[in-house]
């Protein structure tokens, strides 16, 4: 294969790898409130659920639809928090 073919399928590939990311929906889940109590990148995310109980979330936010998940799953995966506003 000379060099024009693997210039030609290389530009074929990342062409197709960027229509991918252009035609993927918008975000659903709901953002975080950019205030005092939703700080960036919080160290304990078990605190979220001082304020929101396992039991007022959806099951799939919780074990056994009772208990808040231990281990990588931090609120802040899903639920970035809002843009600051700039005036």
């Amino acid at each position: 294969m000379n060099k024009k073919t693997q210039t030609i399928i290389f530009l074929i590939v990342c062409a197709a790898v960027l229509i991918f990311f252009l035609m993927a929906p918008e975000s659903t889940t709901p953002r975080m409130p950019l205030d005092g109590n939703h700080p960036k990148r919080q160290k304990d995310f078990t605190v979220c659920f001082s304020c929101h109980p396992p039991e007022t979330l959806p099951e799939n936010h919780t074990v056994d639809g009772e208990t808040p998940p231990e281990g990588k799953q931090k609120c802040y995966f899903c639920h970035k928090l809002e843009k600051e506003k700039t005036d």
